[in-house]
């Protein structure tokens, strides 16, 4: 279920089960992007990514890409399969992005006339299209591989709204504590968006801020502190004005977050509140107490906490 409020996208997937089948909902078009993010077991000989026109097993739905890197060999072949037959494999690309034991986030865009895939922010390669795309409407991911979060992004505004704004590309993997930039700061229809993984065993919180810069002394305003914390199962807000915290604000529905577990963070800059979804399912709004939104400038993330990507939208 789409996140309202999120641009009507279809809600990411989360640590879903290998091997993965679901839909793609509205089909492709040029411009939709899906983006996976995943982890390649150690001692991992191959997996696959496949974009396919159903999930028939018998017969064997056609599948107009299918992305396989085969770690022994270093090689990602691509392929197609129509009416049960594969077609001629493509394999030459350049340096062989996927490493045994380490994270990775895949970008596939369509477009009119191929597909283009770019791996951990560097384009990768071009595959075109020997079966339309209108056709396809499912993704399916198989073999020694772990998947952290898909996201699926149309890559069309709303009607009447303005062209999206696209900042930098991705912070991948950055260190913790972690304190960056939010190029252009903040505005209504801004998204932050954070994939990590709690640390496991027994972490008792960590917190992200978005900031008013990065000052210690005296120690900069927070427009928003969103901590969880385990022991009390709670996840408390506030905000920070000269050098004083104001009201913690505790409520929501459930606690989002497990030891160990990977989770992905969505801040939506709305003009009276931030809105706040984990793994695709909305937990809160905070209203701005900091004033005007373009002052807020900075990110930081502390605690018992892994990052795997930091993306501004």
């Amino acid at each position: 279920m789409a996140y309202p409020g999120f641009g009507g996208m279809q809600a990411p997937v989360v640590n879903p089960h290998i091997p993965y089948i679901g839909e793609i909902q509205g089909g492709l078009q040029p411009g939709k992007m899906i983006t996976i993010q995943g982890f390649v077991i150690p001692g991992a000989d191959r997996f696959h990514v496949n974009l396919q026109c159903g999930a028939s097993t018998q017969p064997r739905a056609d599948i107009a890409m299918h992305f396989n890197p085969r770690l022994m060999a270093g090689v990602v072949v691509r392929n197609c399969l129509q009416n049960q037959a594969w077609g001629a494999e493509e394999k030459p690309h350049g340096p062989f992005p996927f490493a045994m034991g380490q994270n990775f986030e895949m970008i596939i865009l369509t477009e009119p006339d191929k597909f283009k895939v770019a791996v951990n922010g560097q384009h990768f390669i071009e595959f075109r299209h020997r079966i339309p795309f209108q056709r396809v409407n499912t993704l399916a991911i198989d073999g020694k591989v772990q998947i952290q979060a898909i996201r699926f992004d149309s890559g069309l505004p709303q009607p009447g709204a303005p062209l999206p704004q696209r900042g930098p590309g991705p912070v991948y993997n950055p260190q913790v504590p972690y304190i960056g930039s939010i190029p252009g700061g903040l505005y209504p229809g801004k998204m932050v968006i954070i994939n990590g993984t709690v640390h496991p065993g027994m972490p008792d919180r960590f917190h992200f801020n978005l900031q008013c810069g990065a000052s210690t002394a005296p120690r900069a305003d927070i427009a928003m502190q969103f901590n969880p914390r385990f022991a009390a199962r709670a996840v408390v807000r506030n905000s920070l004005t000269n050098n004083k915290w104001g009201a913690e604000e505790k409520d929501t529905p459930y606690f989002p977050f497990m030891p160990g577990q990977p989770f992905e963070l969505m801040v939506l800059c709305q003009q009276d509140s931030f809105k706040v979804a984990v793994n695709g399912q909305h937990l809160t709004e905070f209203r701005h107490r900091i004033q005007p939104l373009t002052r807020v400038d900075t990110l930081v993330v502390e605690g018992k906490v892994s990052l795997q990507q930091i993306r501004f939208t």
